[in-house]
């Protein structure tokens, strides 16, 4: 019942981090050059170019809540079992199927990312659940080795 506990408290101070992760408010105006004004108005054509600022902050923002979902989802399931006890291949296939349902959306998010400071994290991030998910702790929730990689997610968001 302890390591139950324990891994319950090691998932809501992870929890908490993620929820420390939003991202911070950036001015996307300000990044606005006068001449990109001018070019508005002299052509009729939009310009094609990305707000990289917007950008970056909606794909923080969705990232950071789709990893916030599934960290969540593994306290529940641990708080679940201390309820309702399940088999220890049961708790490690729930575990597998949330680090590797992180690992798509990381995947699916990185690409979109304009600014390549924040792609090359989600992507950095992407890697290192795939390691954690090849290595013999797979279905364990404790993941410090994917700690670094989410605080290096929650500096290039801007937090």
């Amino acid at each position: 019942m302890s390591t139950s506990v324990r891994v319950v408290l090691g998932l809501v101070a992870t929890a908490g981090l993620v929820v420390g992760c939003q991202p911070a408010t950036k001015e996307s105006a300000a990044g606005a050059s006068p001449s990109a004004s001018a070019a508005t108005s002299v052509s009729a054509a939009p310009s094609p170019t990305v707000d990289v600022a917007a950008n970056s902050k909606q794909v923080c923002a969705s990232t950071l809540a789709v990893v916030k979902k599934h960290y969540v989802a593994m306290a529940d399931d641990a708080i679940a079992a201390i309820d309702k006890p399940v088999s220890a291949k049961e708790a490690g296939a729930k575990v597998r199927g949330h680090y590797t349902a992180l690992l798509a959306d990381l995947r699916k998010a990185a690409p979109t990312a304009a600014d390549p400071q924040v792609r090359a994290a989600l992507e950095t991030l992407a890697t290192g659940v795939e390691k954690h998910l090849a290595g013999p702790k797979a279905t364990q929730v404790e993941a410090p080795d994917l700690d670094p990689l989410l605080t290096a997610l929650d500096t290039v968001c801007g937090r």
